[in-house]
This record gives C-alpha cells, structure tokens and sequence, in this order.
C-alpha cells in the first residue's frame, strides 16, 4: 500500500483524506487517494482532493501570446477555460494571467517543460507562478452540485446560469476561490482553486454543505470513471 509520507510533495489534506478515504496510489512525484466509489456518487454529488495533481500559472502583459507560442489552445477572454488535446484547461482569469490545470491522469511533462523554457532573457512579458504551492484543487461534481453551492456561494451555478468552461472568481465558504465548470460525460462537474493555507477549513465546508444531499468524498479513479 502506498504511504503519502514517502513522498516529499503532499497534499494539505493528507491527514483528512487518510481517516475518510483510503487506500492511496502513487501519481508521479505525490501520492493521490484512490477510494472507490461503489454507489454512484459522483452522478449525484462527490467531493474530491485534486492537490497532488500538476498545476502552473503564468502571469504578464504578454501571457496569452507567450502560451499561444507553446501550442496552448488559448484567447484573450477572461473568465473562460479552453479544453486541451491531452484533457488539461487553460483557464483564463485576465488578459494577462493563466492557470494551466493538468488532467486526471497526473501527467505533469508538458507543465514542467513549460516552466523549464521560461527565461527572462527572452523578454516575454510573462513568468511562471507556483499555482500548485499556493492553490489547492477540488473537484465537486453531480446533479446536486449547483444546489450545493447555493449554500455557500453567492453565484448560480445552475447550467442554464453557468456555462460548461465558464470561470467565477468569487467567495465560497467566505474564501476566495476559482470555480471552472467542465462538464464530463453528462456529468456537471466543477475545478476549485483555493489558498493551500486554508484547504482543511475548505474542504470541511464543502463537506458540511454536502451532507444535506448525501455528498461523498471520492478518489482519482472514481472520478475519471
């Protein structure tokens, strides 16, 4: 069995997940937690810690063409996610500010050469952020979700309201979070972006405000089924 402490990268919820969810699987240079979903939680309503997965941003006057000129699939349009070929998002939060999202699979090359190529001699108007150091990552998804969120979120994140790839950035449990909705296989789905500090207050109001709907805590493998 694969004990997270082996690993020099961890997530900020490691000692909660380990008490609600086990076992854990190793994902590149971290380790991820790997419950099985055995009830079909994540069609209703599933929380997941994404934190061990990649992620990097990148901010400056010139972002958006620094990333079109490494293949990103990418516009100038704030408050939109754009889909990769390899299941990784762009999301675009400012004209001049990107946050790539790896995808589930943990494969975190492309955004480490990335951030590699980065010089300052180039004088791109752009430079690498630490997003996976200073952001949490959670996945909520289900048809209870935008119920959930009514809770503790002022935005309607109902379908008809909030459109697949649309980003807020807003206050959720009265924490400043990043919401992008990717909707998969017919299946709401939500990326939160939150300050690492706070993951474990987070996480446990996501939690509580589950809980009226039966929301479950899920791993990687249940949410990529």
């Amino acid at each position: 069995m694969t004990q997270p402490d082996a690993f020099l990268r961890r997530s900020p919820l490691q000692h909660v997940l380990t008490e609600a969810l086990a076992p854990f699987i190793p994902l590149a240079d971290a380790a991820i937690a790997d419950g099985r979903d055995t009830t079909n939680a994540r069609a209703r309503l599933a929380l997941a810690d994404l934190s061990s997965l990649p992620r990097l941003g990148f901010k400056g006057r010139g972002t958006i063409a620094a990333m079109k000129g490494r293949g990103i699939a990418v516009e100038a349009t704030p408050n939109r996610a754009f889909r990769q070929e390899d299941g990784s998002l762009c999301l675009v939060l400012a004209p001049g500010e990107v946050i790539l999202l790896g995808n589930l699979d943990g494969a975190g090359d492309r955004l480490a050469t990335l951030e590699a190529g980065w010089r300052i001699e180039d004088e791109e108007r752009t430079y690498p952020m630490p997003r996976r150091d200073s952001h949490a990552w959670f996945a909520v998804c289900g048809e209870r979700a935008p119920e959930m969120f009514a809770k503790i979120c002022g935005i309607d994140l109902r379908p008809h309201k909030f459109a697949d790839l649309a980003i807020a950035q807003t206050s959720v449990a009265k924490l400043t979070c990043i919401i992008t909705r990717e909707d998969r296989a017919g299946t709401s789905f939500f990326h939160l972006l939150a300050d690492s500090a706070s993951a474990a207050y987070f996480f446990a109001c996501l939690r509580d405000a589950a809980a009226e709907f039966d929301g479950r805590i899920i791993g990687i493998s249940a949410l990529r089924g």
